[in-house]
């Protein structure tokens, strides 16, 4: 069964000497070549995996941890010309997502506008909070943000969330065990916390129909919500209380997600994990992903081909959900 993939790293030659978090994670050094070869070990590894087509983004941390944050704009822009400019003769097997200068809203608007009509990149990739230069971490549920979510809301594009792990000077109680910081563990609490702070903001009431995609199944919060909601109510945060703090909301967080968010089966091969995401957000709203090079398309692959689910599902998930979302 042909498929598209989302949520596929692509890294320009040096990028370490922009983002020197890349050299704190185990993977990168791992998977360094692949990351830089864009059509040659990629296609090949497509083909192995069945990969009609892959949707290609900077790593992370990408811009948003870049050593100098006077240059998140250009480099943005450089880095999207890159990658456009290397898919472009294999428009039929890569496309390719935005990077944007997240801590410039205005300017990450407009770097969206552009690689979008200009480029045609198919959506943005951001890879968490900003903390370029070292700065204070910005997320993306403030105030400044929300023309950013309007921009994206009229281009009628989604924005993929990607994880990366919490800022160097927040204590966390797995410090002392590097193996969680990461892809295991850090990567998927940092963004689900930041996807929370998006929701009980009240974000989603003035953008309700901007699409956000997850990986790795959702980051957590599908087998989450049903308590997010229970507590919420029974502690009495919602309604009269959130409006009093300024955070009205229409929906719960439950209604939200099922409401503004696709997830992807990115690095999360686990059966039982997708029957349920299925079950939450339908369907339409799931998608295939390898998470490549940092994993590997042919056990992808192997894996999806043994799930029992019916005809349409399996190729709405494989294939379907995305050309439609991507406008393919």
């Amino acid at each position: 069964m042909k498929k598209i993939a989302l949520e596929e790293a692509f890294a320009v030659p040096g990028v370490e000497e922009f983002t020197p978090q890349l050299l704190s994670l185990r993977e990168f050094p791992q998977s360094k070549a692949r990351l830089q070869d864009l059509t040659g070990l990629r296609l090949q590894a497509m083909d192995e995996g069945e990969l009609e087509l892959a949707v290609l983004s900077a790593t992370s941390p990408s811009i948003q941890g870049i050593y100098d944050p006077k240059l998140e704009v250009e480099t943005a822009r450089r880095w999207n010309d890159y990658v456009a400019g290397a898919i472009a003769p294999h428009k039929d097997r890569l496309r390719a997502f935005a990077c944007l200068p997240m801590r410039d809203p205005q300017a990450a608007a407009e770097e969206l506008c552009r690689g979008v009509k200009e480029l045609g990149l198919v959506g943005a990739m951001i890879n968490g909070y900003d903390n370029a230069g070292g700065s204070p971490a910005v997320y993306y549920d403030a105030p400044e943000y929300l023309d950013f979510w309007k921009t994206a809301e009229a281009l009628d594009v989604p924005v993929y969330l990607h994880p990366r792990t919490v800022p160097d000077d927040r204590e966390t109680t797995y410090k002392p065990y590097p193996e969680l910081r990461g892809s295991a563990w850090g990567f998927h609490v940092e963004t689900c916390e930041h996807v929370l702070r998006m929701i009980i903001s009240g974000l989603f009431d003035k953008v309700p129909n901007v699409k956000v995609i997850l990986g790795h199944l959702g980051e957590f919060l599908p087998f989450w919500c049903w308590r997010l909601d229970h507590r919420i109510q029974k502690e009495g945060w919602d309604g009269e209380v959130a409006a009093a703090n300024g955070r009205p909301r229409a929906l719960t967080v439950t209604e939200y997600f099922q409401r503004n968010f696709y997830a992807t089966t990115s690095g999360f091969f686990f059966t039982p994990a997708l029957e349920y995401t299925l079950r939450l957000l339908g369907p339409e709203r799931v998608m295939y992903s390898v998470d490549y090079p940092y994993e590997d398309p042919a056990e992808a692959n192997t894996w999806f081909n043994t799930l029992d689910l019916d005809p349409t599902t399996l190729q709405a998930v494989a294939y379907g959900n995305a050309k439609r979302l991507l406008k393919l």
